[in-house]
């Protein structure tokens, strides 16, 4: 029964995406989809998200300029009859730049849940001789049908030691978590390249990047933990500082949202600088008092 629907749905939503390529740049139109008369797999960005909590980007590897452009994600994205998401994006819409070819890298994105997660899929032109010329069901060895690619949290940045320098700067060893679960075709193209430490001072901005400024950056392929040290400046007295992640990626992209951020009083008066994570939630269901 998912099968039928879900190809109804490609067959419907290629009907309706031929309406709007008058101006193509792809002509004829490539499709880049989860699901088609072979198979389907599910994109799963935590529980309850939909289509219109998401960003997404698309780039043809090795040629970032060739992308989405403002066809936005809540246009390819959809909720499907399991409360999954499937994607379905057509190439030769007007607003893509260019026509991607090769290889397809699909990151999704959602600033929704707690923490924030991301996902990358990458598909291979032709790869798997369906319908859909980019694939994302991992051809030539496609994942069994109805498989459900998780994604995977933005790591926030941990801070593992730190000492106060004179001046009122403190250095911070810092530790970011592995993402290559992210990348669950395993494709080069859609590893990570780098952890970037990201800053904004007296307040948290929010998950937008372009709240926040680089303080540093880690090269890394997101395969296990990584550190860096880097010095929470500490400039004024009494001011609190907040640290988070951007994940950076082949081709100079970057995710478009960072982590939850981790939290410094700079307070002159401590020995150390206190570390909190933002926000703070219960784990699970308060504990009751034990009966006497």
């Amino acid at each position: 029964m998912i099968r039928t629907v879900a190809t109804t749905l490609a067959i419907a939503g290629g009907a309706a995406l031929a309406v709007t390529s008058a101006a193509a740049n792809c002509n004829p139109a490539k499709l880049a989809s989860t699901f088609n008369e072979q198979g389907y797999v599910y994109i799963d960005m935590g529980s309850g998200v939909t289509n219109l909590q998401t960003l997404g980007r698309f780039i043809a590897a090795g040629a970032p300029s060739s992308n989405n452009g403002t066809y936005g994600s809540s246009e390819w994205l959809f909720v499907d009859i399991n409360g999954k998401l499937s994607m379905q994006a057509n190439l030769g819409d007007a607003r893509v730049n260019g026509c991607p070819t090769g290889v397809l890298v699909t990151r999704i994105y959602t600033p929704a849940t707690n923490p924030p997660r991301f996902l990358t899929l990458t598909a291979t032109e032709g790869s798997c001789g369906s319908s859909t010329v980019f694939d994302y069901r991992r051809c030539p060895n496609p994942w069994p049908d109805a498989t459900i690619l998780q994604a995977v949290p933005v790591p926030r940045p941990r801070p593992l030691a730190s000492s106060r320098v004179p001046g009122g700067s403190v250095n911070i060893h810092w530790s970011f978590d592995a993402v290559a679960a992210g990348n669950p075709n395993g494709d080069p193209a859609g590893a990570l390249s780098a952890y970037e430490l990201v800053r904004a001072i007296g307040s948290d901005p929010g998950r937008d990047p372009a709240a926040w400024t680089v303080v540093a950056s880690v090269p890394s392929d997101g395969s296990g933990p990584v550190t860096l040290d880097a010095a929470a400046t500490c400039g004024l007295p009494q001011q609190e500082e907040f640290y988070a992640t951007r994940l950076a990626f082949k081709d100079n992209e970057k995710s478009l949202i960072v982590s939850l951020p981790t939290r410094i009083n700079c307070n002159p008066a401590l020995a150390e600088p206190h570390f909190n994570v933002i926000p703070k939630r219960p784990a699970g269901p308060a504990k009751k008092p034990a009966t006497p």
